[in-house]
């Protein structure tokens, strides 16, 4: 008997079986293809701008943005150069810029490494991009450059930015997070908190010092978020800096009133060169604060929730713990 009839019957199934996966790939492809065009609206500072559903290479063009997307999960294919500061980050911070391309420094971003990262989405704030240079880059990809109510408003800022990549639900869950240890901070250690507070950093002349405002981004974190009682020897604010310069002939009439001063510091509690020589002088070693010892070096670097519950942690075992046994 000849095979020819089976022979005949194979083929059909055999193409059949080629059209059927043919016809699946044809569809995941497309499935995929749809999924990496799809695109969404979000609300920047330069106006209503459509973003990729699923950024895939995302490049930061701020000081502070690449930290606000690892905070929810993403990192950025390129981001500044941070080699000029890289001693005032974090360990977790540290890993992070050194594996990833640079796109220009703090001021001086360089379009044409934006443009070899090959982004889908760029991501930033109003501090450093201009409208100009919105113009510039959306010409690369969609941009996305976000502003708050103050300089280093991190809350509003990276809200926007979790949001711009899609990541608002894990935005949230930080948010949670750091709401919920912070009231159990304020509760418990509200004596301390309620004793009058002063927040210094650098001054711009030797043995002075600025003093931070709640409406500043570090000022807010003691003040606004902690509780913690401003002393009322500090003078009111002029302006809305968030900080002011004092000189040091007024170091006692401004800081005489606080029983507990807390300075910038690294993320090894070191003091700036600057600041240590501050708090050597012998007007502010005099202070009330100084002599009982309550003087406290914290980093406030914070550009996040997962910063900012490094920093409460910072202050709860640095500040809060000690003054509360005393």
């Amino acid at each position: 008997m000849s095979s020819a009839p089976r022979s005949r019957l194979v083929a059909p199934f055999a193409a059949a079986l080629v059209l059927a996966s043919l016809t699946a790939c044809s569809g995941s492809a497309t499935a995929e293809t749809e999924s990496t065009d799809a695109t969404r609206a979000v609300q920047t500072a330069y106006g209503e701008v459509e973003v990729p559903a699923e950024p895939q290479r995302v490049v930061a063009v701020s000081y502070d943005t690449p930290w606000q997307l690892a905070a929810v999960g993403v990192t950025p294919v390129a981001m500044q150069d941070y080699s000029a500061y890289a001693d005032s980050f974090t360990a977790d911070q540290q890993e992070l810029i050194s594996s990833v391309d640079t796109v220009g420094a703090f001021f001086d971003l360089n379009i044409e490494a934006v443009l070899a990262a090959e982004p889908d989405l760029i991501v930033g704030d109003v501090l450093e991009i201009d409208e100009a240079t919105f113009e510039e880059l959306s010409k690369i990809a969609p941009t996305a450059i976000f502003e708050g109510e103050y300089r280093g408003d991190w809350r509003a800022i990276g809200g926007s930015v979790a949001d711009a990549v899609n990541e608002g639900d894990a935005f949230e869950s930080a948010e949670e997070a750091y709401d919920e240890d912070l009231a159990r901070v304020k509760e418990e250690y509200a004596d301390v908190l309620a004793r009058p507070w002063a927040a210094i950093g650098d001054g711009d002349v030797e043995g002075g010092f600025s003093v931070l405002y709640p409406g500043g981004s570090v000022g807010a974190l003691f003040f606004d978020d902690l509780g913690a009682a401003l002393a009322p020897s500090i003078p009111a604010e002029d302006g809305d800096k968030g900080w002011s310069y004092v000189s040091p002939e007024l170091t006692t009439s401004v800081l005489g009133g606080a029983e507990i001063i807390v300075t910038g510091a690294d993320p090894q509690g070191e003091l700036s060169e600057s600041l240590a020589g501050t708090v050597e002088t012998p007007l502010f070693t005099d202070l009330p604060a100084a002599r009982s010892g309550s003087v406290y070096g914290i980093w406030s670097s914070v550009t996040d929730y997962g910063t900012a519950l490094a920093w409460l942690d910072s202050v709860e075992e640095t500040v809060l713990v000690p003054e509360s046994a005393s």
